[in-house]
């Protein structure tokens, strides 16, 4: 999988609100509207439960839940996001490892599995992501919980919005950021659709400049998603989809 993050890692945190990147942190933060279902499912655990966050990226979820008193380890695929995640959190163990390679040498089983943030949509094909969803499976207790989610494709084509601007200003170390995603959309459903993550950045020295970090996504439905994680060896026991909604999650249980 290509590492679409490797240069993105640094300023990762810019597309979050401070209450996701800043102690302690919104379990579920990174998918938004999803947060109430997150916190159910955790609420749910036993008292010292483990937990992976395959997904970790910069480690945002993984300082939440820590947070609440949870065995949590971080892993994502991509080694810079790691390294940042382990710059920013302390006191948690974070790992490098592909989807398909769990559970590798993560000392699981878990209790719980997220992979949050919209990360599944890298894995680029039916086959790539049922073998993703097949590591996590493993990395999984009998009897445990996956939480997946994703943003709505199918709205995000129909809208076909080209530029997304997130709805304040953040400020950092005297830096201001605006984040905006830059659309391009194919003439249908299917093929991949590129975003450029576009950040328009204010110095201390108040000169602005801007970065800018292409991405590829291939999408899929809800429906697709779903018959991939019980193809997978998963049970579908809940999920947030809404035609309407900008993102949905997930739950699911191996069987």
């Amino acid at each position: 999988m290509r590492d679409y993050y490797r240069d993105l890692a640094a300023d990762y945190h810019w597309i979050f609100p401070d209450r996701v990147v800043l102690p302690p942190g919104t379990p579920g933060g990174t998918s938004p509207g999803n947060e109430r279902l997150v916190e159910a499912v955790v609420d749910a655990l036993p008292p010292g439960a483990s937990v992976l966050d395959c997904a970790c990226g910069i480690g945002t979820d993984v300082m939440a839940l820590a947070g609440r008193g949870l065995r949590v380890l971080g892993s994502d695929g991509s080694a810079a996001m790691v390294e940042e995640a382990a710059r920013r959190v302390s006191g948690v163990e974070f790992a490098t490892c592909l989807w398909q390679d769990l559970p590798g040498s993560l000392p699981g089983p878990f209790d719980l599995v997220f992979c949050l943030g919209n990360s599944l949509v890298h894995t680029g094909s039916r086959a790539a992501m049922v073998a993703a969803l097949a590591g996590m499976r493993r990395a999984l207790a009998p009897g445990g919980t996956l939480v997946v989610d994703s943003r709505n494709w199918e709205l995000l084509q129909r809208e076909r919005q080209r530029i997304v601007a997130a709805e304040e200003f953040r400020e950092r170390d005297g830096v201001r950021c605006l984040c905006l995603y830059v659309w391009t959309f194919p003439p249908e459903f299917g093929p991949p659709i590129q975003a450029e993550v576009v950040l328009v950045l204010e110095g201390k020295d108040g000169r602005v400049g801007h970065r800018r970090y292409p991405l590829d996504f291939v999408p899929f439905t809800e429906a697709e998603l779903r018959g991939r994680v019980e193809e997978a060896g998963f049970a579908v026991t809940e999920s947030t989809y809404h035609p309407d909604a900008g993102r949905y999650a997930l739950v699911a249980h191996p069987i």
